[in-house]
């Protein structure tokens, strides 16, 4: 099974055990670092942001996140030189305001979907829909 296909199997089965379901997903990778691989991928749906961690060496590793929308406080992707830049606010467990920064590359070799949801991201302006 692809990656892809197996992250949306994962997203599915998460969605459909907690109630949920999607229209959509759009996965995109992203890294804390712009000279480091992406370790992360972002799954962008209409309930929330959903993110896969994992580990280039042991894939035993990745862990799933889920972030709701209603948590979402601002999401803002620009446009740069050599990356693009994904910035986010979301509001924590205790109620407070954490932010996180992520680097994007413009391709992924391999990985037309990545190209695809960046393009997504730009033209329909996905990131309103997932704010309040």
């Amino acid at each position: 099974m692809a990656m892809k296909d197996q992250i949306e199997a994962e997203v599915n089965q998460y969605l459909a055990d907690n109630n949920m379901s999607t229209s959509f997903q759009r996965l995109l990778y992203a890294g804390p670092s712009m000279r480091t691989r992406h370790n992360l991928v972002l799954v962008f749906t209409e309930v929330g942001l959903i993110t896969f961690s994992f580990s280039i060496v042991s894939k035993s590793e990745t862990q799933m996140f889920f972030l709701p929308k209603e948590k979402i406080r601002a999401i803002r992707l620009d446009k740069k030189r050599f990356v693009h830049k994904l910035s986010m606010e979301a509001e924590n467990e205790e109620g407070d305001v954490e932010r996180a920064q992520y680097f994007v590359s413009k391709r992924v070799f391999g990985r037309a979907w990545h190209k695809e949801t960046l393009q997504f991201l730009f033209d329909k302006n996905i990131f309103s829909s997932l704010k309040n």
